[in-house]
């Protein structure tokens, strides 16, 4: 699998107030940045976990129970950098040694239980495994699924004498939910032809394809794309119209981002070749140089998770 390194500044964002009947100690955490919140008895910390650079970045959100600071609590995060996993035999398999691979690394590892389940509407591996650190006998439980062609594990490792390990994984793996990810910009923004805007940390550089495409950057099975008429004439009205006359405009709504005034365009389309259906958002800007668009697309799937990044790079759309 293929990973990249994205420096992202994470900021942990603890929500108020408890979830449900979770005891007092117990918190809801969200990590707008990944797209995911959990809930855990103590705040979690985040470090990156090396990885050889050809197999990208995995980022690790850990927290220790107060109770037992031999329990520790985490979340792995694996992002692929040039080419995710998607079929379904790949993900089996991805799942599969990734799992073993775990259980050989660890102190006398031995492999209790494995089942392949349903995660959040994702395809997952729910395992359970003995092994010891520093010779203290341990149990490693844990969910690893994949999505967005990367993959997430929710593990709990606590001492094998503690009568409450099992109850409290399943109280952290059940609390896991996955959320819409949140912009973050890159370093640096693109700026050329007169067009500035910011794209999503990460994200990669691709050719333009025409004069009309000021910028292109893809993301695996996600786009993004900046385009202008430099035609005064030419407005969002007459974007309206060719949408319309595609078969594939589905929405269109009127929204303010940065204090300007902005047409989203939602449209779908079919993908014979990869058997996948496209949602794409288009956000229009009149301008003195005529419409300019900012448009994202993603499998319709997983449409809700990207569609903040793509909202929140057009808000960063400058026409000079």
């Amino acid at each position: 699998m293929r990973v990249s390194h994205i420096a992202l500044v994470v900021t942990l964002v603890l929500l108020s107030g408890t979830v449900g009947c979770v005891q007092a100690s117990w918190q809801e955490y969200a990590v707008p940045e990944y797209g995911f919140s959990v809930v855990l008895p103590a705040k979690p910390q985040s470090r990156a976990v090396p990885v050889p650079v050809s197999d990208g970045s995995l980022r690790v959100y850990e927290a220790l129970d107060p109770d037992n600071r031999h329990s520790k609590f985490s979340v792995f995060i694996g992002t692929p950098r040039q080419s995710g996993i998607f079929e379904a035999a790949s993900m089996d398999a991805f799942l599969a040694s990734h799992i073993a691979s775990m259980v050989q690394s660890a102190e006398n590892g031995k492999l209790v239980a494995s089942r392949r389940i349903t995660f959040r509407g994702h395809p997952a591996l729910e395992y359970e495994f003995r092994h010891q650190v520093a010779g203290v006998p341990y149990v490693g439980r844990g969910v690893t699924f994949m999505v967005d062609g990367g993959h997430i594990r929710v593990s709990l490792w606590h001492p094998a004498d503690d009568a409450k390990g099992k109850a409290d994984y399943e109280r952290f793996a059940s609390s896991f939910q996955l959320k819409p990810i949140a912009f973050q910009a890159a370093d640096s923004p693109f700026e050329e032809r007169g067009v500035k805007f910011s794209p999503p940390a990460g994200w990669i550089k691709r050719p333009a394809r025409n004069a009309v495409q000021i910028a292109r950057y893809g993301n695996l099975t996600r786009s993004l794309q900046v385009l202008l008429a430099d035609n005064e004439a030419y407005t969002c009205d007459n974007f309206r119209s060719e949408l319309q006359a595609s078969g594939r405009l589905k929405e269109v709504s009127k929204l303010s981002l940065a204090g300007r005034p902005f047409t989203k365009f939602v449209s779908v389309e079919d993908v014979p070749k990869y058997n996948v259906r496209l949602t794409t958002v288009n956000y229009c800007l009149n301008s003195y140089r005529g419409a300019a668009v900012v448009g994202g697309s993603e499998e319709e799937p997983m449409f809700w998770r990207w569609a903040e990044v793509f909202e929140g790079a057009a808000a960063t759309l400058v026409v000079q």
